[in-house]
This record gives structure tokens, C-alpha cells and sequence, in this order.
């Protein structure tokens, strides 16, 4: 006998299995009810993004710069890390044939790249110095993905033959993008062939707000006459962004939280009072209406005032609770969360030294320098490095150099110094190094330049300053048989 409804039962409780695909799928590729940032078939590039989203980015970074102090403060710590006060410097190393350094052109190269960026003469305007032309792309770097260079030759190019004009971001047709024949195409000004090399930049003559001073077209400069100085960190990026990228809604929901909580201390400190009407009818008794009795107005009373309330009135005090305890921790969170979003510490971006002891400040200052030296290096590679190479020739053909121009190759052997900085701990350093010395694991020319000397230039200055103490018929003591002893050869095993 069967039983249809029974066993109709019994295969609707049987459990159903989940799908293989279910439990080995990643589930960081979807969206949930507490991860709603996740767009799971976004198929847009950084690129396009970048394309459709750079105006944004770059008029939010320039109001952050503007108005925000750790946003102003990260602009400053970039001019001072990546340049530096005295910018990034060359160091020559032309050789002759047998390996010996040709000391005579390293000389007149360097002397004659210091004369060509001292104030006035680098760049077409006259206004500016190399050095300021370093600190304008380092920030433009931070605050807009990059700078762009024009290169003015000939004529315009002075009497070292070459000069540099800083080109506003704002110049670029951000607007102009198409496809081009052969393969080639234009994308936010920026025109590419068909190997995705930049061949040309289309910029206005005149930004937008001036338009009216001055007449406005778009003009195609050659990518031979134009540099892009960036840090590039994406594949195939045509644009850079602001570093402040990921730190800029932050800030600026911080600044309004900061604005609000100076607004109710505000109101704190001035211990305001308000008046209660206690009689139903919302009339006052007595007292002139028209306020003819010479009485003080009940809403402005100076500090120091006693006075008697109008009959049906009474005094309510208002004392906001903010700032309360739990709010240092909280901006302290936030500050934090920015200062890794920047890639410096949070020390370092607020200047808040209360938490921080030794070792952190020796980790926390390890990792950021090495960003730092990252960021310089983008920054010779892109710009030192391209503008020296159009330099020299230049220089030497106007007989400024004092060298022959056919051994140009010989000539372009350039190193830059950009900035090192002081230890953290001295003395366990220097330490350090001598042991390091003794072991043979590191040269002297190394640790110098991680403190962004010269070997040669200290060896100079050693000389000089000994042949100085010497003329003035004085010993130089323990500091120079300290010296001696540093730089002397090591004596052989078994002597002293």
C-alpha cells in the first residue's frame, strides 16, 4: 500500500545543497548588507577613472590645500622632503679613458648648471630660480598628480641656449578626447600613437578665468618640447592624481567636525543665558513697552551687569558639554587614518609627540623616508635628468661650458644628491657604520650619501679645513687624529 502525501513530505524536508561555486567563490567580489562600498561589474580602468574624475580630485586637493592645515602641512613636508633647502643637486662623474675622474670638466659642468639656475635666469618669466621650479612641481605632484614643463629653445631660450616654463594644470584640454588615424588617439589633452607613446600636448594659451584679458586657443606643443613630471604608479596612467586621494573626504568631514566643536566651545566659554517667559499670557508686567525706562534690553547684557528681570521672567543657563573627553581620541583616529593614506606617520603630518616614544619614532620615520627617496627619484628621473640632457648640448654650443661638444657622450655621466637626512639615534649609527666599515659591508661613499653628501665634497673639505689649521699655525687635537684615523687604510692583520 502507498502513501503519496507521506512521501510527498519527506522529500520536501530534505535539505537542498549549496552549489560547489557558492562556498569557493571570493566573497570580496560582492557587495553586502555591511560592505556597501563594493561595486561588484565595475568594469571602468584607474585610467578611466582618472579621465572622468580628475577635475574633481584636483579642485577638492586645492581646496583641502587651501583651507585644511594637515592638507597644507602635507604640501609643506613634500617641498621639504623631496627638494629640500638646497633642491636636489649635481653631482658630475665624467671619467677619462683609464677610470680616472676627469675633475676639471665635473667642475666647469657644475659650475655652469648652478650659474644657469640661479634666480632670474631658468625660466622665461625671469621671476624664478631652479630651485623655485623644483618646489612648484613638488607641489603640483602633491596636489595634482603632476606638472607639466615646457622646454623653450633658440631665441627664447637665453644665453644657455635652454629654458624651462612651469605650464599650469589648468592649461591642459582636459575635454579633448578622440580617436586619431593610424592607430593613435588623444585622451585629456594628451596625444598618444599607436605604442602609447605621448607625441604631442593640446593646452590653452590662457586658462579659463583669464580668457578675458587675453585671447584663448588651444595650441599643440611637440612631447619634445614638453615634460611630464609624475610618480607614475599605475599601468598605462596618463594622468597622475593627488597623493591626498583617499585622505581628502576625511579631512574635510574632520574640518567640519573641528568647525563644529570651536563652534559649541564657543558657546561654552561665553556662558550664554536665555530667558524663560514664565507667565502663560507671553506678556510682560510692568517696565516701559517701549523700552523708554532707560532699563537694560534683556538680550544684551555686558560682562560685569546686575540687573533685575522684568516681572514673569527667569534666568535658564545653557553650558554645552563640548568638547567632551572621548573627542581627542576620536580626531586622533581619523588624523591617523589620514597620515596612512599620505604615507607619512601621523606624528610626522600633526606634530603630536604625546604618544610617540623612541622606537616608534625610529619605525615610523625609517618608512617614511624611504617614500620620501622614492619620491625624489621620480621626480630627477622625470625632470633633472630630461632637462640636463637638453641643457648641456645647449650650454656647450653657447660656449658656456668651455668643453668640446663632440665628446658630448662622454659628458652626460650626471648623478643627483637630492637631501638625506640627520640620524634618529646618532650615536648607535655611527656605530653602526664603523662596524660596518671594519666588516667591509658598506663603503664610506654609501653612508655619506645616505646623508646627501659627496664623497669627494667631504674629502675636500677635510683638506681644506686641515690645510687651514695648519697655515694658522694650529693643531687640530683629537678631532683630526680622529679623522686620520677614519679615513687612514686599515694597517695589515697583526700590526698596529
Amino acid at each position: 500500500m502507498k502513501f503519496p502525501l507521506f512521501w510527498r513530505r519527506r522529500a520536501a524536508a530534505a535539505p537542498r545543497a549549496e552549489p560547489p561555486l557558492a562556498s569557493r567563490s571570493f566573497k570580496a567580489a560582492y557587495p553586502s548588507r555591511l560592505v556597501k562600498g563594493f561595486q561588484p561589474f565595475n568594469i571602468a580602468t584607474p585610467r578611466a577613472d582618472t579621465r572622468r574624475e580628475i577635475r574633481g580630485l584636483v579642485s577638492h586637493a586645492r581646496h583641502a590645500a587651501q583651507n585644511f592645515d594637515h592638507a597644507a602641512a602635507y604640501e609643506m613636508l613634500i617641498r621639504r622632503h623631496v627638494i629640500g633647502p638646497d633642491g636636489i643637486r649635481l653631482q658630475m662623474d665624467v671619467r677619462e679613458d683609464d677610470g680616472r675622474k676627469d675633475k676639471l670638466a665635473n667642475a666647469r659642468i657644475e659650475k655652469a648648471w648652478n650659474d644657469w639656475g640661479r634666480f632670474g635666469s631658468p625660466t622665461p618669466c625671469g621671476r624664478l630660480s631652479w630651485w623655485d621650479v623644483e618646489k612648484q612641481v613638488a607641489t603640483a605632484i602633491a596636489r595634482e598628480g603632476g606638472a607639466f614643463i615646457r622646454l623653450h629653445r633658440g631665441r627664447k631660450g637665453g644665453g644657455y641656449g635652454l629654458r624651462v616654463e612651469p605650464i599650469p594644470f589648468d592649461l591642459l584640454d582636459l575635454d579633448l578626447t578622440m580617436r586619431l588615424s593610424g592607430g593613435g588617439w588623444i585622451e585629456s589633452g594628451i596625444e598618444f600613437d599607436g605604442d602609447g607613446r605621448p607625441v604631442a600636448y593640446h593646452c590653452w594659451t590662457a586658462t579659463f578665468d583669464a580668457a578675458s584679458l587675453t585671447t584663448r586657443r588651444r595650441v599643440r606643443h611637440p612631447a619634445a618640447d614638453m615634460l611630464h613630471v609624475m610618480a607614475s604608479e599605475e599601468i598605462g596612467a596618463a594622468l597622475g592624481v593627488p597623493r591626498s586621494k583617499t585622505a581628502l573626504r576625511l579631512m574635510n568631514m574632520g574640518e567640519a567636525y573641528r568647525e563644529a566643536g570651536l563652534e559649541a566651545a564657543h558657546f561654552g566659554a561665553a556662558a550664554m543665558l536665555f530667558f524663560e517667559n514664565v507667565d502663560s499670557s507671553g506678556e510682560l508686567v510692568g517696565g516701559d513697552p517701549d523700552g523708554d525706562d532707560d532699563g537694560p534690553p534683556i538680550d544684551k547684557i555686558e560682562a560685569g551687569t546686575i540687573i533685575d528681570l522684568p516681572p514673569g521672567k527667569t534666568a535658564k543657563s545653557h553650558t554645552p558639554a563640548y568638547p567632551e573627553a572621548a573627542a581627542a581620541p576620536f580626531m586622533r583616529l581619523m588624523h591617523q587614518s589620514e597620515a596612512a593614506g599620505l604615507g607619512v606617520s601621523y606624528e610626522t603630518l600633526t606634530s603630536d609627540l604625546s604618544g610617540a616614544n623612541f622606537s616608534s619614532l625610529r619605525s615610523g620615520k625609517s618608512e617614511e623616508r624611504d617614500e620620501w627617496r622614492m619620491l625624489q627619484r621620480a621626480v630627477f628621473q622625470s625632470l633633472h635628468d630630461r632637462v640636463f640632457r637638453e641643457w648641456l648640448p645647449a650650454a656647450i654650443a653657447m660656449g658656456k661650458v668651455g668643453l668640446p661638444l663632440v665628446k658630448l657622450d662622454k659628458f652626460l655621466a650626471q648623478t643627483w644628491r637630492p637631501r638625506g637626512w640627520e640620524s634618529v639615534n646618532p650615536k648607535d649609527d655611527a656605530a653602526a657604520a664603523e662596524t660596518d666599515l671594519r666588516l667591509g659591508l658598506r663603503s664610506r661613499r654609501e653612508i655619506i650619501a645616505r646623508r646627501g653628501s659627496d664623497f669627494d665634497d667631504v674629502l675636500q673639505e677635510l683638506a681644506d679645513e686641515r690645510d687651514a689649521i695648519e697655515a694658522a699655525g694650529m693643531s687640530a687635537g683629537t678631532s683630526e687624529e680622529a679623522i686620520a684615523r677614519v679615513w687612514a687604510p686599515d694597517p695589515p692583520e697583526g700590526k698596529t
